[in-house]
């Protein structure tokens, strides 16, 4: 994607690859190369607030997600787009956009899509997420879709 021509707004070769490789990691269920993929700790914000994460809480958290995802029926987790900012010499703002298809008990398919933003620490080996920002809530959106039971207020 990037070429003489590009805008700062196109993601490098680089940076498409991270994402991709982190779409791979997240699909296979493999916690070590994901945990790979984040700083040691790191912000996580979101609609519920910001806190700081240890990747290995993080990683501890996944397979619990996992679980729920696939009992509400996904099958496939999809990277649909990358767009990087680059901050400076060293970090990078990362734009991305995820969809989830889920396969409903009657048949049916219901498809989510939502935006998060990362901060990617080029420097670090092989790329660091320090900062992680879903902008919306997937879980809310599955429950809007039927696909998790509702809770009460």
């Amino acid at each position: 994607m990037s070429s003489e021509n590009s805008s700062p707004w196109d993601a490098n070769p680089s940076m498409q690859a991270f994402f991709e490789r982190f779409e791979t990691q997240n699909a296979g269920g493999n916690l070590d190369g994901l945990a790979a993929l984040y700083a040691p700790s790191f912000l996580m914000a979101g609609p519920a607030g910001t806190r700081i994460v240890k990747a290995s809480d993080l990683m501890a958290a996944i397979p619990r997600r996992k679980q729920l995802f696939d009992a509400a029926g996904c099958r496939s987790t999809r990277l649909r787009s990358v767009d990087e900012t680059r901050l400076d010499a060293r970090y990078s703002l990362v734009r991305t956009e995820w969809e989830w298809a889920f396969q409903r008990a009657d048949g049916t398919t219901a498809v989510i899509s939502q935006p998060s933003t990362f901060i990617v620490d080029r420097a670090a080996d092989g790329g660091k997420i320090v900062c992680y920002m879903n902008h919306g809530d997937v879980v809310a959106e599955m429950r809007a879709c039927g696909l998790l039971a509702t809770t009460n207020p």
